[in-house]
């Protein structure tokens, strides 16, 4: 059960990852992802600095959330360590956290109220 939770995760920082590069490369804005509900891009006052503010965040975020998902697979395969489940499973709660905080204040500061 935990191993299809770990893919999920791996699946979901890759879908992270995935976002930033699209909203830098194509200038194209993930709503699903980065806007609450209801908030359309037409609400976004300066959509370059939305994305630049984000981009780094989400890659970092994204990128930490597989590494955790990658090591805890590893680790349940080859018999587990409580110790390691407890530090990816934290890992992943405080990225989850600081996605949630950063896509708050970029909201609060570039979209329209």
């Amino acid at each position: 059960m935990y191993n299809l939770i770990d893919f999920l995760c791996i699946l979901s920082g890759c879908y992270l990852i995935y976002t930033g590069a699209v909203m830098k490369s194509q200038g194209k804005i993930v709503q699903n992802v980065v806007m609450g509900k209801g908030m359309t891009e037409s609400s976004i006052k300066d959509k370059e600095g939305f994305i630049n503010y984000l981009y780094w965040k989400l890659i970092l975020v994204g990128a930490a959330i597989v590494i955790a998902g990658i090591i805890s697979v590893y680790n349940a395969a080859t018999g587990g360590s409580p110790l390691v489940t407890s530090a990816t499973t934290g890992v992943f709660v405080v990225a989850i956290i600081i996605y949630g905080v950063c896509t708050t204040r970029a909201l609060k500061k570039y979209v329209r109220r």
